[in-house]
């Protein structure tokens, strides 16, 4: 026969085990001290504006009361970070325990807790299959390893984060260097345009402009020079560049000659340009442009830059053919009509159609000319058949004394 108060007792347990439960997964935060310590427990009043102070009663249910000054910072615990600090005392330091704890941790997504009792485990336990896998070990030949252990033996470091090569590493570290290198000349260049500016220090800066040896100025410079309104300051970062006198640098006055709009500047930019091979190649590659002023001007350029590489290119860029767009009729006119299904439509007045334009390009010509000393006009088959001589010459004779 069964025990009534027994029977009553039952349920009684069970409602305060629930409410136990739900006591202590009330949400807690963690109040980090500028002077050092922690304080963790339940923040009270927490619609209380402005929140000048803090009222926290622990676990314990001692209340403290926390000026905002006192904080550092405040770190909110999730109900089953609580639940864990509760419960996880009353587990066994034995296998069995650990890892029924581990498995709890898992289904909480507690996982820096999870991991701190799997690695009790295989404490306990070397051998605990489960354990060693879950941390991410792999037998190899009959031993426990790691992917990290498989990493480290083969020579990466971990960095920030991944498995690099030493070679990575060091990439990685320079090209942060070249960054803040970059970064520095940034606000040194302001700095001296401030001073070209203001007059105060002007010459100090002039003097640390053109005395310019350090290759990290160079994106620095190329930037500023896009930005700069004032013709002599442009003059100034042109000169700059070409005393640094990199293939970066030349790379930056070719482009900045296609954009000035000073044309004694840009004979600045070519000046600088001269016995730079990536400067021939650059404008070589703009004989191709789409855009036939374009084509001159780096016809021009590579006459002036006098490099007999240019040679075989500019003949052929001395007759190029460019597309044109040209509307016929009134554009502003609209007409209606039926298609092929009998359905009425209108359409702008006018039609579009597409020209293509054969251009001698003079200046490409001039180049040439200069270049070889000979004069072809735009006979492009009489250029060729020259070339091909010569450089058959050259080949028989590679001296050519």
């Amino acid at each position: 026969m069964s025990d009534p108060v027994q029977a009553f007792r039952l349920p009684i347990a069970a409602f305060l085990f629930s409410a136990i439960l739900s006591v202590s997964a009330v949400a807690e935060e963690t109040f980090v001290l500028k002077g050092g310590g922690t304080i963790r427990g339940e923040l009270l009043k927490k619609d209380q504006l402005p929140q000048d102070e803090y009222i926290v009663r622990t676990e314990e249910g001692v209340v403290f009361k926390l000026d905002r000054s006192q904080v550092a910072k405040k770190e909110y615990a999730r109900p089953e970070e609580v639940e864990y600090e509760r419960i996880w005392p009353g587990f066994a330091d034995t296998v069995e325990d650990q890892w029924k704890l581990a498995e709890w941790c898992r289904e909480k997504s507690l996982l820096k807790q999870r991991e701190h009792h799997l690695e009790r485990v295989i404490h306990l336990d070397p051998d605990h299959e489960e354990a060693r896998r879950a941390l991410g070990f792999m037998r190899r030949n009959g031993r426990w390893t790691t992917r990290d252990d498989q990493y480290r033996r083969r020579g990466y470091v971990h960095f920030e984060g991944a498995w690099r090569t030493l070679q990575e590493i060091q990439l990685i570290e320079e090209e942060r260097a070249r960054e803040n290198a970059q970064i520095e000349w940034m606000k040194k260049l302001k700095t001296y345009r401030e001073q070209l500016a203001s007059g105060n220090g002007a010459a100090q800066a002039r003097k640390a402009l053109l005395e310019l040896s350090d290759p990290a100025a160079i994106k620095a410079l190329g930037s500023a020079l896009r930005d700069e309104s004032d013709p002599r300051v442009r003059e100034l970062y042109l000169d700059a560049l070409g005393n640094l006198g990199t293939d970066q640098a030349a790379m930056l006055l070719a482009a900045a000659y296609g954009e000035e709009p000073v044309e004694e500047l840009r004979y600045t930019c070519l000046d600088h340009m001269k016995g730079k091979r990536v400067a021939t190649d650059y404008f070589v590659g703009l004989l191709g442009n789409k855009d036939n002023k374009v084509v001159n001007n780096a016809g021009f350029a590579l006459g002036y830059l006098g490099d007999p590489s240019a040679i075989g290119p500019l003949i052929r860029s001395l007759v190029t053919k460019h597309k044109y767009k040209f509307t016929m009729g009134n554009a502003n006119q609209t007409s209606s009509g039926f298609d092929s299904r009998g359905n009425t439509g209108f359409s702008a007045g006018g039609s579009t159609i597409v020209k293509t334009i054969d251009h001698q390009n003079r200046a490409v010509l001039e180049a040439l000319t200069k270049l070889t000393g000979k004069q072809f006009g735009f006979d492009v088959a009489m250029w060729k058949s020259w070339h091909a001589n010569q450089r058959r010459y050259e080949h028989i004779n590679p001296r050519r004394d």
